[in-house]
């Protein structure tokens, strides 16, 4: 009897805990990301425990049939909804009109939120003018591959749950709206809806650059997003992106968008999105990115300039960003083979430039005492142990990437 009770309170101490956890990683994401927004000029994402519930409840999908996206089977355990809209209407949401991001396997919601700004749809979603409630969902397994973690964000308007609360009468001469609320069949008049969402896009800047003037610790790379905006390549360049608040601006006639080095130089091997070149068909007239085909270096500062008109203006803007540093020493590889001295001890991040556009570090074979972990699909942190001897440690990518390391003794 006493060990039964023991083990129920230890179950319960690890409910408690795994609540906590979870409800920490929600709080911190959430400030994370209204800390990029509000250096945006948008206004903070309010925690909302219905859109929670939904996204929690869609993570916890995620996990038990190791998937990714936003769409669930209704035949299988944990299903609420087919899409984010059935979801948030089945956990209590008022309103059907919302968004939501997904991203799994990320190493904790910091690096979550990072990765989904570097895919240009994704990132258009979490900065976008109309939206002012959110909810974050987080699950994890104990399974050592697949799907481990899942992160789901889902983001409404409150405006537009008050308006599902309202019935309305039919007046000829006036247009109207359905598919808002519970009831899909349910009409709101047009003009009341848009002064809804309206009431949050004004309280929001009228342009929104990404990264932000003065942006640090920005990731260089971008490797991919469903659907592909650079569908030819695995890797690429961090996206820098401009967007218009429609609650401002009428009509924008794109002019140029470049991006400059910390030398200076502009770097032309780029590819400019925007609703006609978009091959996916998701931005908006008022959507802007430059996507670099390249990977942008670690630990360098960029400067972007957009020229555009706007309602017959001419607007011209540059700022500028700095990408991640590391306290660790980096060593930049671009050949197939090289040679590297480290100490003892000593923790190093290890950048595998890649070589061409689809140069990806899918697994390694290490040799030798030390552990390494991959910080992004080309760059690796490695802490060799303390020896009072040299040593060497080899790190081999697939047949034809080769690093060794000559690991003296620390002094």
């Amino acid at each position: 009897m006493l060990f039964n009770f023991i083990y129920l309170r230890y179950s319960l101490f690890a409910l408690l805990f795994t609540a906590f956890v979870f409800a920490k990683a929600e709080e911190d994401g959430l400030a994370y990301l209204n800390t990029l927004r509000q250096h945006t000029g948008l206004i903070a994402l309010h925690r909302n425990a219905l859109l929670s519930k939904a996204a929690y409840a869609h993570a916890m999908y995620l996990i038990a049939h190791q998937k990714t996206g936003h769409y669930e089977n209704k035949y299988q355990r944990y299903y609420t909804g087919k899409t984010p809209a059935q979801r948030v209407l089945k956990a209590g949401y008022g309103s059907a009109v919302v968004m939501e991001n997904v991203s799994t396997n990320t190493l904790c919601d910091i690096s979550s939120i990072d990765t989904l700004f570097s895919a240009i749809y994704h990132r258009f979603v979490f900065l976008d003018f109309d939206k002012n409630d959110i909810g974050i969902g987080v699950a994890t397994s104990k399974k050592k591959k697949g799907v481990t973690k899942a992160y789901v964000y889902d983001l409404g308007t409150s405006g537009l749950v008050k308006l599902c609360k309202h019935d309305y009468r039919l007046k000829n001469g006036m247009y109207y709206i359905k598919g808002v609320c519970n009831n899909a069949q349910k009409m709101i008049p047009q003009a009341i809806f848009d002064k809804e969402i309206s009431l949050i896009g004004l309280q929001n800047s009228k342009m929104v650059r990404y990264p932000y003037d003065g942006q640090k610790e920005v990731p260089p790379a971008f490797y991919d997003e469903s659907p592909d905006p650079l569908p030819k390549y695995d890797v690429s360049g961090f996206p820098v992106s401009v967007s218009f608040n429609p609650n401002f601006v009428s009509e924008v006639k794109f002019k140029s968008f470049r991006l400059y080095d910390e030398e200076g130089y502009e770097i032309r091997k780029t590819k400019i999105l925007q609703k006609k070149s978009d091959p996916n068909h998701r931005l908006s007239r008022f959507e802007f990115a430059l996507m670099p085909l390249a990977r942008l270096e670690f630990s360098h500062t960029y400067k972007a300039v957009f020229e555009a008109e706007v309602d017959g203006e001419n607007v011209y803007t540059s700022w500028r960003f700095t990408t991640q540093t590391f306290r660790e020493k980096l060593y930049r590889v671009s050949k197939n083979h090289a040679t590297l001295t480290v100490n003892a001890g000593e923790s190093i991040v290890l950048y595998m430039a890649p070589n061409h556009r689809k140069d990806l570090l899918k697994n390694y074979r290490l040799q030798g005492k030390a552990k390494a972990t991959f910080l992004d699909q080309n760059t690796l942190k490695i802490d060799f142990p303390k020896s009072s001897s040299v040593s060497k440690v080899i790190l081999l990518f697939g047949d034809k990437r080769e690093v060794t390391f000559k690991v003296e003794a620390s002094l």
